[in-house]
C-alpha cells in the first residue's frame, strides 16, 4: 500500500509535471489469426510525468509498480544558445482493463487523487 505522504508527493508531481490523456477511436491492429489487419474501436488512457530529475521518476516507477521509464528526445536549444537538460518520461498506458497491470496503474493513480 502506498503511504499518504507518497500519494501527496506523486499527486504534486502530476499537478506540476504530469498529464493524463484519453483517446477514443478506431485503431488498426494485426489479426489474431492469419495475415492482414483488422480495425477496432478502442479506448486508451495515457498517464505520464516528464522531468529532468531521473531519480524522482525512478522512485515514482518503483512506488507505483507500473509503467515505463525512458529518455525523452529533446530538440533545439534555448534562446541563449545553450542545450536543454536531458529529460526523462515515466508513462503508464493501457487499452484494456482486463490486464492486471492496467488495473493496478489506474487504481494507484485514482487513489492518489
Amino acid at each position: 500500500m502506498i503511504e499518504d505522504v507518497d500519494k501527496a508527493y506523486i499527486a504534486g508531481l502530476f499537478d506540476g509535471e504530469g498529464s493524463i490523456h484519453f483517446k477514443r477511436g478506431i485503431e488498426k491492429k494485426k489479426k489474431h489469426k492469419g495475415e492482414g489487419y483488422r480495425y477496432s474501436n478502442s479506448m486508451r488512457i495515457n498517464m505520464e510525468i516528464t522531468m529532468t530529475d531521473y531519480s524522482v521518476l525512478v522512485w515514482v516507477h518503483e512506488t507505483l509498480g507500473v509503467g515505463t521509464l525512458r529518455p525523452k528526445t529533446v530538440k533545439g536549444t534555448r534562446k541563449d544558445g545553450t542545450k536543454y537538460l536531458p529529460q526523462w518520461k515515466w508513462r503508464c498506458t493501457f487499452r484494456r482493463l482486463e490486464k492486471e497491470s492496467s488495473k493496478k496503474c489506474l487504481i494507484n493513480i485514482f487513489i492518489i487523487f
